[in-house]
């Protein structure tokens, strides 16, 4: 199967972009193993800063090895593997989150670390997806790593 493929400034991964994305972004493993990225074509189109966000977040989970451990889990937790990596995921994507600020700050891209504190803003109090933290806890670990060193 054929998947149109993007330039990823943030990291050596194979990264895919389609328009229908369940999530704005994904890191996963294919068949073979290899991690790849899949991002939303229609946010790098719409808000391009906050698609640079999303590309090095995800690019953070594969090397902060996010994305190897919850696979390596899968195997050994069985039908319900989700039960018992959600109490990880909300650190996994904060981690994440000061991981693309870094590699943002590195680059000079401080927009993206704007448009991205904004866009967590607009979740306010409410989850940013299925164990995840809200959209404030986001948006102050986002403003917090943008001023460390």
């Amino acid at each position: 199967m054929w998947l149109p493929k993007t330039d990823n400034p943030y990291c050596d991964i194979t990264t895919y972009t389609l328009r229908e994305v369940p999530e704005q972004a994904m890191s996963m493993l294919d068949s073979n193993g290899r991690p790849v990225i899949v991002v939303s074509s229609l946010t790098l189109i719409d808000k391009p800063s906050y698609g640079r966000f999303l590309m090095a977040h995800e690019c953070c989970h594969h090397t902060l090895g996010h994305v190897r451990r919850y696979h390596e889990n899968l195997g050994q937790v069985g039908p319900q593997p989700f039960f018992y990596i959600a109490p990880a995921l909300k650190l996994m994507e904060l981690d994440a989150d000061c991981c693309a600020v870094r590699m943002l700050k590195f680059k000079h891209e401080g927009d993206s670390i704007e448009a991205a504190r904004q866009m967590m803003l607009e979740y306010g109090a409410m989850p940013t997806g299925a164990y995840y933290p809200t959209g404030t806890e986001r948006a102050d670990n986002i403003a917090n790593c943008a001023v460390q060193d």
